[in-house]
């Protein structure tokens, strides 16, 4: 959060949200852009990799990363990380693994 100071009087201004942020996030990466770094990687439609494929990128695709969130399955973390993105050729959105983005 940011404080800014009008007349000397301090005023709290809440922080911007992420133009497509997620429910799902626990990590708001505000809107930068990366690209994929594997071939044949998997845009899902949710995190898991037992979710529907909504896409397949391929290496160097470019994509609008939003948020960042974690699956657990059994009370582990499955497969790491995950970012919510949004590919930049198609436009559509959904969860890639964190490992395949840069």
């Amino acid at each position: 959060m940011s404080v800014s100071l009008f007349a000397g009087v301090g005023v709290a201004l809440a922080p911007s949200a992420s133009a497509a942020s997620h429910p799902a996030c626990y990590r708001d990466l505000r809107d930068h852009t990366a690209k994929i770094t594997g071939n044949n990687v998997n845009l899902r439609k949710a995190k898991g990799t037992w979710n529907p494929i909504l896409r397949v990128l391929q290496k160097g695709a470019k994509v609008t990363v939003y948020c960042q969130g974690v699956v657990y399955r059994d009370g582990d973390a499955e497969a790491g990380e995950w970012y919510y993105v949004k590919h930049q050729a198609s436009g559509i959105k959904g969860w890639v693994l964190t490992k395949y983005v840069r």
